[in-house]
């Protein structure tokens, strides 16, 4: 994630995150741990809705409705998928990702495609002397369903 500081409460809820994707953690726990944190002063719910849209969209699905617009639209969710696709550009990843910013389009979350698109170029350029067509594979397919969605939206 791109945040440079990161409270105590938002690291746990990070690894909550965590623990729900590889399935150690029901995300009800994660979600009910976010409510009780929103009324703490220094809370910023974009902060956490992108912690949950990168790491574990089902507790994402969850909170979105305890996100007000204005939280929503200083989502950073773009920037960081971009910033990670060098490290993760797996088939897993890259329909985790899809999977997530058609939720973040659907509840009203900004994405910016250029940013997806130049990390996606990006990881692309880093693997070409060394991936061969199937390593490349699903980053290639995310570049296009992200063109795709780009001129749908």
């Amino acid at each position: 994630m791109s945040h440079p500081i990161r409270s105590e409460q938002e690291e746990h809820f990070e690894q909550l995150c965590l623990d729900v994707d590889a399935g150690v953690t029901h995300e009800q726990e994660a979600i009910e741990y976010f409510e009780t944190q929103t009324h703490e002063p220094d809370f910023d719910a974009a902060i956490w809705l992108d912690i949950a849209l990168y790491h574990a969209p089902e507790v994402a699905r969850g909170i979105i409705d305890f996100v007000d617009e204005s939280d929503r639209a200083r989502s950073d969710i773009a920037q960081t998928i971009a910033d990670n696709l060098d490290i993760a550009y797996g088939d897993d990843d890259c329909e985790r990702f899809t999977e997530t910013l058609r939720f973040a389009l659907a509840n009203g979350v900004p994405v910016d495609f250029d940013v997806l698109l130049d990390g996606c170029n990006r990881a692309l350029d880093d693997l070409e002397d060394w991936a061969d067509e199937d390593t490349k594979g699903p980053l290639v397919q995310l570049r296009e369903t992200l063109m795709e969605m780009q001129s749908g939206h």
